[in-house]
């Protein structure tokens, strides 16, 4: 049985394309094709959404899994979202999938067959390359793709962008962050508890992750909700063990967003993917 369940464009006002055009561009404003897809993931419906350039209709592209931030409801993309931030990507030559991950969220738990599962259907789509696979991950997006990153062995780029890599230093300065995580295991003993912080923190498990997938980090320095020492600390770590080119771009006074600084990521985030995934374009 076919994962897909639905697929259906999204139409903006005229409205909202006006926004889209002054926030990112015209290009993703008008040249682009967002839709909502929903999906089967381990006996869950979960939704999420594709983007692709409106030339995808005759011409393949390379594959971007884009991995959101938040937790529940907190950081979930709609239609207007997705299209600024996918259709920007989708606008650089790009076929995007991103998932919502499942209502009950386990924070980087089994949700992370929500984005195995994504990745299966965007593979399947017509506009993909059959080849070239990338994949971004913003904050708890970012914490995701490095587990990703000891999975899949097809990879040929990472970014991760104000990625949260060690539960416990953050627990220490983001209260919230520490009661919403325990919340998910009422009753478990603190033995448990600490197997699943380690199941989510790059820092104890760096040396599962592939070794010759190029990775970008990027990460500001004043970040107020993922500390950047721990891209920090994944750079050190990673640097005498990734074979592949390992980058970390610190935003000097940049916040958990990097909102001023905008143009400047988006250069890095670009080039990168050019790099590794249009290499021989």
């Amino acid at each position: 049985m076919s994962a897909l369940k639905e697929i259906k464009q999204v139409n903006l006002s005229e409205s909202e394309k006006t926004l889209i055009e002054k926030g990112w561009s015209a290009d993703v404003a008008n040249n682009v094709i967002i839709s909502r897809v929903l999906y089967n993931s381990e006996g869950y419906l979960v939704d999420g959404y594709i983007a692709e350039p409106k030339s995808s209709e005759t011409k393949r592209y390379p594959l971007i899994l884009w991995n959101r931030g938040g937790d529940e409801k907190n950081g979930r993309l709609d239609d207007f979202l997705a299209a600024g931030i996918l259709g920007e990507i989708a606008s650089w030559g790009y076929l995007v999938v991103a998932s919502q991950y499942r209502q009950k969220d386990e924070f980087g738990g089994r949700d992370i067959g929500d984005i195995l599962n994504i990745l299966k259907i965007g593979m399947k789509m017509p506009a993909f390359d059959g080849e070239n696979i990338g994949v971004e991950g913003w904050s708890r997006g970012g914490m995701m793709t490095y587990q990703l990153l000891t999975k899949l062995s097809f990879l040929k780029c990472a970014i991760v962008v104000a990625g949260l890599a060690d539960l416990r230093s953050n627990f220490e300065k983001n209260s919230k962050l520490k009661d919403k995580f325990y919340g998910l295991f009422k009753g478990a003993d603190e033995k448990k508890i600490l197997e699943e912080i380690g199941k989510r923190s790059a820092v104890d498990f760096f040396e599962s992750i592939r070794p010759e997938v190029p990775l970008l980090m990027i990460h500001g320095t004043a970040d107020d909700k993922v500390s950047y020492q721990d891209s920090v600390q994944m750079y050190k770590k990673l640097s005498e063990y990734i074979r592949a080119e390992l980058r970390l771009e610190t935003i000097e006074n940049g916040d958990h967003y990097l909102r001023k600084e905008r143009n400047t990521v988006r250069k890095l985030r670009r080039d990168w993917f050019y790099k590794y995934l249009k290499l021989n374009k």
